[in-house]
């Protein structure tokens, strides 16, 4: 089994975990949903990661109580990145609660400095954890983690840039990504 395949399966198995948890967590009677959560109301976020283009701006809308649809776009290295997805949050007592999310849209880069032949982003979908930590106003601060699920392109391109003579330096896409940003009640 390769690496990318066992660390898939990993991510599967954490999230399979934490859904399982969070899905007690939401069966308490003493939680509640915090107004960022709450079916209709509209966010728009500034951060760094793949739910806000990597440097950009996340729009998001609660289409039920805890499930946000969303969309960012924003500056990656080689161009724009863009992802559409879905955050799925779980009542909490406390100012902070847990998510789960995943989405599709640009996953990866790659930018050679003097080979423009190189430079292109690749796209695929990401999964992840995180919390919100929420304010009463409905405005809450994003931190998560990110596992991307490349294409067979972007790991048969950066192998072409490893083996160019041309290229003494090459720092290959992380293979598990964060997710910090700042979100805005409309």
């Amino acid at each position: 089994m390769t690496t990318l395949k066992k660390i898939n399966l990993l991510a599967i198995c954490l999230l399979l975990t934490f859904a399982a948890l969070a899905q007690d967590v939401q069966d308490s009677q003493d939680k509640k949903n915090h107004l960022s959560s709450q079916k209709g109301e509209t966010t728009i976020g500034v951060g760094l990661g793949l739910p806000y283009g990597a440097i950009g701006l996340r729009l998001g809308t609660n289409i039920t109580d805890g499930l946000n649809l969303f969309g960012g776009v924003g500056y990656q290295i080689s161009g724009v990145g863009y992802n559409i997805g879905l955050l799925k949050d779980f009542p909490s007592s406390g100012m902070t609660q847990f998510y789960l999310t995943g989405m599709y849209g640009t996953n990866a880069a790659i930018k050679v400095n003097g080979l423009p032949e190189y430079d292109k982003v690749y796209t695929g979908p990401s999964f992840g954890i995180g919390i919100k930590i929420n304010s009463m106003d409905g405005n809450y601060l994003d931190l998560g983690l990110l596992l991307p699920i490349r294409s067979s392109e972007y790991y048969d391109d950066e192998t072409a840039v490893k083996n160019d003579p041309r290229i003494s330096e090459f720092q290959a896409a992380w293979p598990v990504l964060i997710v910090i940003g700042y979100n805005f009640n409309l």
